[in-house]
């Protein structure tokens, strides 16, 4: 049986986002190897034969560990030898391509999450990993992309070696994703039907900039309310903003959550006021229930949601615009046609389109080692 080996920094890239696809590659008769950093010992019981490989990467690529996981990696690609290798995830994937260029091997894909350097970014993003990435594409095969903006910019670093491709993300089930129980949370918040609630869903970081939602609340009337999903180093921060503003009534912080199906179905619209995104799965999961989304004019957010379509885009920062936008699905401003939409454009994400698209990137041009 071929082996493939499919690397990431981290097992929970693995676990959130690409057993499907490794599901796939052994419906497809290979033999799939993982390796990455084992060290959160996530039970995924759908890989629990697969050999794992533990290498000691760490998301910051100037870590003391990366020199061991460089030598980890290219003892593993020198003991075994595998079909084709899939990177995922920027260290990960700069570290293997490094160990194999130094054992020149071939069949190299790299699947590109968003571009750590991209229309926006801080110049030292631009520093650091534009001219990592601009090498690293030399020895690569194949790189996949996943919203217009990476996909334009990786055809302009390619070497003549480089395919580059574009896909809608890694996929979503849409069936799991496209019912919930709408009075569950409602009833466990004491939130009542003339509530119109506004969630954003992802980690409390700088990045997903919940303060823009925080902030848009502040000026709208009271049966506007928001709903916090996640945990992260923001969290007291943006708590101490709440109790401050006296807003604990209507911004509620949920915590980490399991029944996202049901959050986003208490839902009456959804947000993402990120200022980096690669293609946001949490909107995908968002239109598998029809919800209109009001999200900030970034890379990966504009790639799937269109301007008064099938959502609204507003600036990053701009909490006016921001509530405005809300106000006007609140009082019923297409909030119908736009439901109608995200559940035609749902579509096009779903896993089984997906895996179609990657076993077509797969087979085309050569699979066997030279």
């Amino acid at each position: 049986m071929k082996k493939v080996l499919v690397v990431a920094t981290l097992q929970k890239t693995i676990k959130g986002f690409l057993i499907p696809h490794i599901k796939k590659l052994e419906e497809n008769g290979y033999e799939v190897w993982i390796a990455t950093n084992c060290s959160e010992c996530l039970e995924i019981e759908e890989l629990k034969d697969n050999n794992w490989i533990n290498i000691e990467f760490s998301r910051n690529p100037f870590s003391i560990y990366s020199l061991q996981a460089l030598k980890q990696i290219k003892r593993l690609l020198s003991e075994e030898k595998f079909e084709f290798i899939h990177f995922h995830t920027p260290v990960a994937a700069f570290i293997g391509r490094v160990a194999a260029r130094f054992l020149k091997l071939k069949n190299i894909t790299y699947t590109v999450h968003g571009f750590h350097f991209y229309d926006g970014a801080p110049l030292l993003n631009w520093l650091l990993y534009y001219p990592l990435e601009y090498i690293a594409m030399r020895w690569t095969d194949k790189i996949i992309t996943i919203n217009q903006e990476d996909f334009e910019r990786a055809q302009k670093m390619a070497g003549s070696r480089t395919k580059v491709y574009k896909i809608d993300g890694v996929g979503l089930d849409l069936e799991k994703y496209s019912k919930g129980n709408r009075e569950k949370v409602r009833k466990e918040f004491e939130l009542s039907e003339k509530d119109f609630i506004i969630t954003t869903i992802g980690e409390l970081n700088k990045n997903k900039n919940q303060i823009q939602l925080i902030k848009a609340i502040e000026v709208l009337e009271p049966k506007f309310k928001a709903l916090i999903v996640g945990v992260g180093n923001k969290e007291k921060e943006l708590k101490s903003y709440v109790k401050n503003k006296k807003l604990k009534k209507r911004v509620l912080f949920l915590g980490f959550r399991k029944d996202i199906n049901d959050i986003i179905a208490t839902s009456d619209v959804l947000v993402s006021m990120s200022y980096r995104e690669g293609l946001p799965r949490n909107i995908m999961e968002g239109l598998a229930q029809g919800k209109p989304f009001v999200v900030t004019n970034i890379r990966g957010n504009r790639d799937i949601i269109i301007d008064n379509k099938n959502g609204y885009l507003v600036e990053v920062d701009d909490y006016g615009k921001t509530s405005e936008m809300i106000k006007k699905l609140g009082v019923g401003g297409n909030y119908r046609r736009i439901e109608k939409n995200n559940l035609k454009y749902a579509e096009k994400y779903s896993i089984k389109k997906i895996l179609q698209n990657m076993e077509g990137i797969y087979n085309e041009g050569s699979i066997s080692k030279s």
